[in-house]
């Protein structure tokens, strides 16, 4: 009979083999074919229950509309919406190319080009890309439980628990539930898949798992920029977790290093960077970039960083965006800078202390420092203050270090082989049982919270309820009410249209409190009062934004739009021209342009026949005026092929040119152009 093991050896023993796996595995002994094919495929049904829970949390996004920031890359980009057509232009291009906005900041091309592949298979079909943003996070959960488990040895309990509370935390709603998340969910997808075939390598050193390694990091940079941070996390998990000699971290990890070289010299050379400065950040944007006062600015940031560990604790209340003023600002004597910044300093100083013990909470904390520190403000300032898409790829070490803290839950007898996964349940039924209460909590904040990403009004309106001191939130909102597509589909109801534009200035003047300077807000309350033909109060308003931002293309050409509305066409000409000269991928502006040029014509034939004996001096003229129209509002369809205003200018130029099979031919197009526009 075997001797009965006593209490103090069994714990020995358990710690020998610490997070332990239903299928213990011993070092450098080949396992029997059937107990191999037993652990693979344990390990293959709790990968797709991670991936399984994953996807049934976003089911109810996979019906959603556009929302926020996909506007700006999908269905409002001209390179996007050229579908396959356009993947090459968006490699050469920065990301927020196609619009009429400068952009010398980001190169994420590889989501972009997704959403023309997208595009290209099913035009204005937001339903497609929700789709593929929930396939590709289930992917991601089977992928990071496969990933733990490989670097952990083969023990499951840790790598399950991690992997189902990272599916499930509900700060990843902004990532999952915006198509635009994309960026975030390939970033770190690829990096899962990068360290999963550096273990491979390194265990098996095999060149060809060296080489996908190198190929997919270079498409997590292509995805993000923050990739940059996983150069420091991928040797910190072959240190945690394996045996293998640090010496051996070498060669791949200098691959790693030449990979994000080439990234960024390919960055700097699209972006040209020895050309452009990036330029300062915008204070709606992110408002610490505007602090005088470098101590209040870090304070401010560890500040915000403290939401964010509360928000991995406790993830409510969520919002879209935290600009001015919802987070207010701090100094180091605020109690609000003070709190986390103890927390902060005392998970430091217990990940420094437990580094050598290899402790899996230390690697957790390390791991969430170290992914985070680009996007907290305190180390440089980034385009934005905040925003729960950012804490994506950090989430990961908290979930870590829960799951290393759940594990410690289980029996401290020796759990016995498992074969299935109701077996693995059952072993460890009370860190499951734990995670399983989690899980559903978390679950449904994420499904409830899912659902105000339906489309922009629905988020903005619920938004609102939280962050009521949210400038930029009431902008929104206020754009959103009286968006031109909205109040043409009101058609001739003026009662619906003054409702509608009432609640836009209620929203904009709200925004306008909170933020006087806000030009966002000024320009289109000015917008609004030229709707309602208020000239003089929509001049009084453009004048204002025409002092605090005279270089922007957009409020040029909508400052243009209202110079031409009162008649003063000269204005309305050379406001056109500064818009094109600030922004001249601007579509708009062109064909804005050719109505004045139109206009101008039809003044002069109208003084033609005013005035007989001139017609030979003035139709030549009017006949230029009408032609160069043609010119800028071809060239608006050029940059816009979907821009159906312009083929509606074109038709009616060539009318006046008396070219009725140009005429029927653009206004044809224009009825094509609109009918694809949803009008």
């Amino acid at each position: 009979m075997a001797k009965k093991l006593t209490r103090k050896e069994k714990i020995a023993l358990q710690k020998q083999q610490q997070e332990t796996d239903e299928v213990p595995v011993q070092k450098h002994v080949k396992r029997p074919p059937k107990q191999s094919r037993t652990a693979s495929a344990l390990k293959r049904t709790l990968g797709l229950i991670v991936a399984l829970v994953a996807f049934l949390l976003y089911a109810n996004t996979l019906t959603h509309q556009y929302a926020l920031d996909d506007y700006g890359v999908i269905p409002e980009n001209t390179i996007t919406r050229k579908g396959f057509d356009g993947v090459g232009e968006i490699f050469k291009t920065s990301y927020r190319s196609g619009r009429f906005t400068l952009d010398y900041s980001l190169y994420r091309p590889l989501s972009k080009a997704m959403f023309a592949a997208e595009w290209g298979l099913a035009p204005n079909t937001p339903e497609l890309s929700h789709f593929v943003n929930v396939a590709l996070f289930a992917l991601t959960g089977f992928l990071l439980f496969y990933a733990l488990s490989l670097y952990m040895q083969g023990r499951l309990l840790i790598p399950f628990l991690a992997s189902v509370l990272f599916v499930a935390h509900p700060i990843h709603t902004e990532a999952v539930a915006n198509i635009k998340g994309r960026d975030e969910i390939l970033c770190f997808l690829f990096f899962i898949i990068t360290a999963i075939f550096i273990y491979r390598y390194l265990t098996a050193n095999r060149v060809a798992y060296l080489v996908l390694a190198a190929a997919a990091f270079f498409l997590s940079f292509l995805s993000k920029e923050s990739a940059i941070t996983f150069l420091a996390v991928i040797p910190l998990m072959l240190y945690f977790f394996t045996d293998i000699p640090v010496g051996k971290y070498a060669l791949p990890m200098v691959l790693l290093v030449a990979v994000s070289g080439i990234f960024l010299l390919i960055r700097y050379r699209v972006l040209e960077l020895d050309k452009y400065d990036e330029g300062p950040v915008a204070m709606i944007d992110n408002y610490m970039a505007t602090m005088k006062d470098f101590g209040m600015q870090k304070a401010t940031a560890v500040f915000i960083m403290g939401v964010y560990l509360k928000l991995l604790f406790f993830p409510h209340p969520l919002i879209c965006d935290g600009s001015f003023n919802h987070f207010p600002a701090v100094g180091f004597s605020d109690w609000r800078f003070l709190v986390p910044f103890v927390i902060y300093a005392a998970l430091a100083v217990y990940a420094v202390l437990r580094f050598k013990k290899k402790d899996v909470v230390a690697f957790g904390i390390i791991y969430f420092f170290v992914t985070a520190s680009i996007a907290s403000n305190i180390p440089m300032i980034i385009g934005t203050n905040y925003g729960e898409r950012l804490m994506y790829a950090p989430s990961l070490g908290f979930c870590i270090a829960i799951a290393a803290l759940l594990a410690r839950l289980r029996e401290e007898e020796l759990p016995a082989p498992v074969r299935t996964a109701g077996e693995f349940m059952k072993q460890y039924f009370k860190p499951i049982g734990v995670l399983s209460v989690i899980t559903l909590l978390f679950g449904f904040q994420t499904f409830s919270r899912n659902l105000a990403w339906y489309d922009n009004r629905t988020l903005y309106s619920e938004d609102l309820k939280t962050a009521p001191n949210s400038a930029r939130l009431h902008y929104y909102l206020g754009n959103q009410l009286s968006i031109d597509e909205y109040i043409t589909r009101l058609g001739n109801d003026s009662v619906r249209k003054n409702q509608a534009y009432d609640s836009a200035m209620t929203e904009l003047y709200a925004a306008r409190s909170i933020y006087p300077q806000y030009a966002d807000a000024i320009q289109k309350i000015g917008q609004i009062h030229l709707a309602r033909n208020k000239f003089d109060s929509a001049i009084y308003y453009y004048d204002m934004v025409m002092k605090l931002f005279p270089t922007n293309a957009t409020y040029q050409n909508n400052y243009g739009n209202l110079m031409f509305k009162v008649g003063r066409l000269n204005e309305a000409k050379t406001a056109f021209e500064n818009a094109i000269r600030f922004s001249p991928a601007y579509a708009h502006p062109y064909n804005n342009l050719a109505s004045v040029y139109g206009e101008m014509g039809a003044s002069l034939v109208q003084q033609a026949q005013k005035e007989p004996s001139r017609s030979n001096e003035l139709i030549p003229q009017a006949r230029q005026n009408f032609e160069t129209s043609v010119s800028y509002s071809l060239k608006a369809i050029q940059l816009d092929p979907d821009y159906y205003q312009a083929y509606q200018t074109v038709a009616i130029t060539y009318g006046f040119l008396g070219d009725k099979q140009k005429q029927q031919e653009y206004m044809s197009l224009f009825e094509q152009a609109k009918k694809r526009a949803g009008l």
